[in-house]
């Protein structure tokens, strides 16, 4: 018999690690951290489970929910493999630095204003921890690149199917070699027409169950097309009127998908050629590694970019800030301009300083193009708040607030419905990484459509068979 025990990411949308037991091994998908409310965050501090007692890890993607508790499971005693792709491998290492980085500074402030008890006052992890998850790294080509099964170890293969929601995403299918049982995992599936990235790929290996994200299970997304026309009008609404733009995204991924319909944009003459400023340096060395990982890009990127040095995330009113002395002059300089700058949720960063400047004049306007986790600012700023506490002030909301969910990098619920009946030999149906009212919302929808189907959608802690 084979089990699946959920240790995250199932009633809630991150932390995910679901432990796959087969074969006689224990593989974990994913290994994120809980993001949210302070209460949640101290969960990153300890597993439900023995880390030595984990045979290997297959990473879906490099996003911080399904990665960032890596170095403290290595650790805390791991000693097995990583699989992933290249591109995500690569991904990686920027975004779990970039972490050890952030865990340092924190416990550095914690310590000289004795904040916190003395355990809190040590980083979780540090550089030397994230170097030690980079070596146990093994790469692992999409399917498309190869057409083979890679061995885990002797009794499992393992087969990466592109995901298309970030670079390196992969939906991921493990297989027992005694039984040749299947079980395949979504990851975090991209939604059809994201720019620069292939659309997600269905596997052609017969799979009976499938763990499957649920972020948008109760949403219809509006066509891109429609979205890119709204936002071409708030962006010349906004620069007649002179105001600044704030566009918080994440670093990996949707950060990249907005600068390259902001160029195709102006290169079509739909918006003006007014400053562009990219404020994340975490993001810029992404947009690096999304430069040299060109050959994942979907044909349509090639279309729209075709000359020799026509670079779809380079343009000339287009800037990467890299010191924080250029941020923080950005505070002061008059628009229109926008600023497209981290954490995506609005919870840390240098968008929150950007924030605080801008949220109070109405002249300005300020773009959701994500999901927003509960209790994050960005949830309650989504959800219509007056004023929001920034750095200990009360700061007042009157710019604008567009929500603009077609840049999601998440499938919505029919996209995710029609991945799902495209896989040969499906049975069993798990609904994790979602809320709970939008998992059961799509539970519902598909169990009307599919009742020959078993669909779960499990707590943290519960477990399901296969196999």
């Amino acid at each position: 018999m084979a089990t699946v025990t959920f240790y995250g990411g199932a009633g809630g949308v991150t932390g995910s690690k679901h432990l796959v037991e087969v074969g006689g091994k224990r593989i974990l998908f994913d290994c994120g951290t809980f993001q949210g409310l302070s209460d949640v965050r101290e969960r990153n501090r300890s597993f439900p489970f023995a880390p030595e007692s984990i045979d290997h890890v297959v990473l879906s993607h490099a996003h911080i929910d399904h990665c960032g508790m890596l170095p403290l499971l290595v650790k805390r005693g791991f000693t097995g493999s990583i699989f992933a792709t290249p591109a995500t491998v690569e991904v990686a290492r920027h975004m779990l630095e970039d972490m050890a980085g952030i865990e340092l500074s924190d416990v550095r402030y914690k310590k000289k204003h004795r904040i916190g008890a003395p355990d809190e006052r040590e980083p979780l992890f540090d550089y030397d921890d994230v170097e030690r998850v980079m070596n146990s790294f093994i790469k692992v080509p999409y399917v498309r690149d190869s057409g083979e099964w890679h061995p885990v170890c002797d009794t499992v293969d393992l087969k990466m199917y592109d995901a298309g929601h970030i670079l390196g995403s992969a939906v991921c299918v493990l297989r027992s070699k005694e039984t040749n049982c299947a079980i395949g995992y979504t990851g975090d599936l991209g939604a059809l027409g994201v720019p620069l990235l292939y659309d997600p790929n269905i596997p052609e290996d017969n799979i009976e169950t499938f763990i499957s994200e649920s972020t948008y299970g109760s949403r219809k997304h509006e066509a891109l097309d429609e979205a890119l026309d709204r936002l071409a009008e708030v962006i010349n609404k906004v620069c007649k009127r002179g105001g600044k733009m704030i566009v918080p995204a994440f670093s990996l991924g949707r950060t990249q998908a907005i600068v390259y319909l902001l160029h195709k944009l102006t290169d079509n003459g739909r918006i003006p050629r007014f400053p562009i400023f990219v404020d994340s340096p975490l993001a810029t060395d992404l947009t690096k590694v999304y430069k040299n990982h060109r050959n994942n890009y979907d044909e349509e990127s090639w279309s729209d970019f075709s000359g020799e040095d026509d670079m779809p995330l380079s343009f000339r009113n287009l800037r990467y800030v890299g010191s924080r002395t250029e941020s923080i002059g950005l505070n002061n300089k008059k628009g229109p301009f926008m600023i497209i700058s981290a954490s995506g949720m609005m919870t840390a960063g240098r968008v929150v300083h950007h924030l605080k400047h801008c949220l109070s004049d109405k002249k300005n306007a300020v773009f959701i193009t994500g999901y927003q986790a509960e209790g994050t600012m960005g949830r309650r700023i989504l959800e219509g708040a007056k004023s929001v506490d920034i750095h200990g002030a009360r700061i007042p909301v009157r710019a604008d607030v567009e929500l603009v969910n077609e840049l999601s990098a998440h499938a919505d619920r029919s996209e995710l419905q029609k991945y799902l009946e495209n896989i040969k030999g499906l049975k069993q149906v798990v609904l994790v990484h979602g809320e709970p009212h939008q998992a059961d919302d799509f539970k519902e929808q598909l169990q009307k459509a599919h009742p020959e189907w078993k669909i779960t959608r499990p707590d943290e802690g519960d477990t399901i068979t296969f196999c």
